[in-house]
């Protein structure tokens, strides 16, 4: 009886104990089978970063760089040699001209006048001498010829009587031409306008909601816009406009296009301009950074688990984002995928030893044929 009494008490202590151990057991397998995060990380970067607006413009000739050819006085197109978008070199005919009837005749009646003041200050010279005639009536008649003598000059001076040829002064691109043989024009109007080579710019429209961050010497990336070939051109920005387009809303920003640059006169060109730029700072994917209630969280990796940081937001681009926390140095692992499940000192999953993704690839790989 009392053998059987310890052996009955024996299994009560071995059932209550297997009673009372297997909830922990059971909790324990269950949280070491708990997985950790997997998640794609990448070093935190020191690096140059450049915040930038992207804008578009036109390419156009500078002020300084265009040349208007007037017409000196009222006259006949005869021929044109040229026409707009054409390159010229310095002396090249660009139109042939004569004077209108009207101006032909005005310039004949001066060089008349000019004759007849010229004799009648000879006969009041001699006059003179001969005491037949006083000092105002000499004067007069010296101030008659040289009168008529500046008006001759001025219609000589203007072209008339030459070879009616208009050249250009300068090397360059024909901007604006619209003129054809037959055609009376008026004494002042422009003939044709020849935009220098090497002085040409880039007028660029900026929205009034970033015109206060654009200012004269920021750095400047011209692209053409339909071509993509012409290779990315430097600059800068020469001037800032202060007045608004009523069409667009824009304000015209001037970049000044170098000299041999691969932009045509005309073309539409898409622009980078750098309004601040550091080069030291650490920069991380846009897609580490997360949303906070009103704070910017980031996480790295350390030691296995997941650390979270608060960070404060500096320059941006499209891509990048510089982080400013104490804490945080070149080289740490950043999260960039799978950071929205994180918590603080989460267990992270390590990634896969490259090997042993090449071994796997090896097997799966199915063994050649044998050659017979």
């Amino acid at each position: 009886m009392k053998k059987t009494l310890i052996i009955v008490s024996a299994l009560a202590v071995v059932l209550l104990g297997w009673y009372f151990l297997k909830p922990h057991s059971a909790a324990a397998g269950e949280e070491s089978a708990k997985p950790a995060a997997k998640v794609e990380t990448v070093a935190l970067a020191d690096q140059a970063i450049a915040q930038t607006i992207e804008v578009f413009g036109v390419v156009a000739a500078a002020p300084s760089g265009e040349q208007v050819l007037s017409a000196p006085y009222d006259l006949i197109v005869r021929k044109v040699h040229v026409s707009a978008g054409a390159q010229v070199a310095a002396g090249d005919v660009l139109l042939e001209v004569e004077p209108s009837p009207d101006a032909k005749l005005a310039a004949d009646s001066a060089q008349s006048l000019l004759a007849l003041t010229e004799k009648a200050r000879a006969a009041a010279q001699e006059r003179y001498d001969l005491k037949l005639a006083n000092r105002q009536e000499l004067l007069t008649a010296e101030q008659a010829a040289a009168d008529a003598k500046l008006k001759a000059d001025s219609f000589t001076a203007r072209g008339l009587g030459g070879d009616g040829r208009i050249t250009a002064a300068a090397a360059g691109v024909v901007s604006k031409l619209d003129l054809f043989a037959g055609a009376l024009v008026p004494a002042g109007t422009a003939l044709v306008t020849v935009s220098e080579g090497g002085q040409l710019e880039a007028r660029l429209g900026v929205e009034a909601a970033d015109l206060g961050t654009v200012a004269a010497g920021q750095a400047v990336t011209l692209g053409s816009s339909h071509r993509g070939e012409p290779e990315k051109v430097a600059t800068t920005v020469r001037s800032v406009g202060a007045t608004l387009d009523p069409a667009t809303g824009a304000a015209e920003v001037r970049a000044a296009v170098p000299a041999g640059a691969a932009l045509l006169l005309g073309e539409h060109v898409r622009a980078q301009i750098e309004l601040q730029k550091k080069d030291h700072a650490l920069v991380v994917p846009r897609s580490a950074v997360l949303p906070d209630d009103d704070k910017q969280v980031i996480f790295t990796v350390k030691d296995g688990k997941a650390v979270r940081h608060e960070v404060k937001l500096g320059l941006a681009t499209d891509e990048l984002q510089e982080v400013i926390a104490e804490g945080l140095h070149a080289g740490d692992l950043v999260v960039i995928l799978g950071n929205y499940e994180l918590e603080d000192g989460m267990a992270i999953q390590p990634p896969e030893k490259e090997e042993k993704k090449d071994d796997a690839k090896a097997a799966a790989k199915p063994a050649p044929e044998a050659k017979p």
